[in-house]
């Protein structure tokens, strides 16, 4: 049986996509391996999984080896990432400020940096730090993904900048966050099984298939229901079962902007690991 590392995180969205994903292709071999955003980005990197969540920024970087499926993406409206500080922190010292980031290849501190013209002076850590180190005062702001959209006002922290919102604005596009990513030498007809295997899952689970909520909540240990609730309302889309074209033109919009920014190499590879 063939064996395929997949990697993704244990926020809701993700364990949402794929609590079903080995009962619907148990031919496939797939080895879940859990992880947050930057280390799988990290991992990408070295080419360490068969296959993989990856921030889309970092897809700009290992586009040479890694294609990006149709399905599975964090892509949408009124889902970016938002920049958090104390309450009174003067938004105009952001440019020289001391910004808690949740890696450096997430999308998050892409659209800072594209936002600024510049990456701004970043601290990077696991996402999960972010606020509490703008909370202490070791951090001025901090990029704040996932979840974090519902619970930074618990921590006494304001939001500055909404940078999903700035993109749309800009661009007319929804905002392409992350996506699945596969080895390129593994071919397009094992990324198509990949593909189905991950509509699949998805299906079950937006049918209210028995174990879904039981295995989002296993690993969403400290948040509330109500918060997995709006996290998987708000990151799994339309988009997720299928990019489509004007997924694909999101995508490729942000890493056109980032390629001219300087920030990822050029690549001749096409953006998808197969044609549509």
């Amino acid at each position: 049986m063939r064996k395929l590392r997949i990697g993704y995180s244990p926020c809701p969205n993700d364990t949402f996509i794929f609590a079903h994903l080995k009962r619907v292709a148990p031919h496939m071999g797939f080895e879940p391996v859990l992880a947050d955003v930057e280390t799988l980005n990290e991992w990408a990197m070295e080419g360490r999984l068969e296959v993989t969540k990856i921030s889309m920024y970092g897809l700009g970087v290992v586009r040479d080896s890694y294609g990006l499926l149709h399905s599975g993406s964090a892509l949408g409206r009124g889902c970016g990432p938002i920049l958090v500080s104390r309450p009174g922190m003067d938004p105009s010292r952001l440019a020289h400020a001391r910004v808690a980031s949740p890696g450096r290849w997430t999308t998050a501190a892409l659209l800072l940096g594209l936002y600024l013209g510049h990456p701004p002076k970043f601290m990077h850590m696991e996402f999960s730090q972010v606020m509490p180190s703008v909370a202490r005062g070791e951090a001025d702001f901090g990029l704040v993904i996932h979840e974090g959209r519902f619970t930074f006002q618990g921590m006494g922290l304001e939001m500055v900048l909404d940078l999903g919102h700035w993109w749309e604005k800009k661009t007319g596009k929804p905002i392409a966050l992350g996506g699945m990513a596969i080895k390129r030498e593994l071919g397009e007809e094992v990324a198509m099984e990949v593909d189905r295997a991950i509509k699949g899952s998805l299906e079950r689970s937006r049918l209210g298939e028995p174990g879904t909520m039981e295995h989002v909540l296993a690993h969403a240990q400290e948040m509330s229901p109500d918060v997995v609730h709006k996290h998987i309302e708000l990151y799994v889309t339309d988009f997720t079962m299928e990019l489509g074209s004007e997924g694909v033109g999101a995508v490729e919009r942000l890493l056109v902007m980032a390629r001219q920014a300087g920030l990822i190499p050029d690549s001749s590879n096409p953006l998808l690991a197969y044609p549509d």
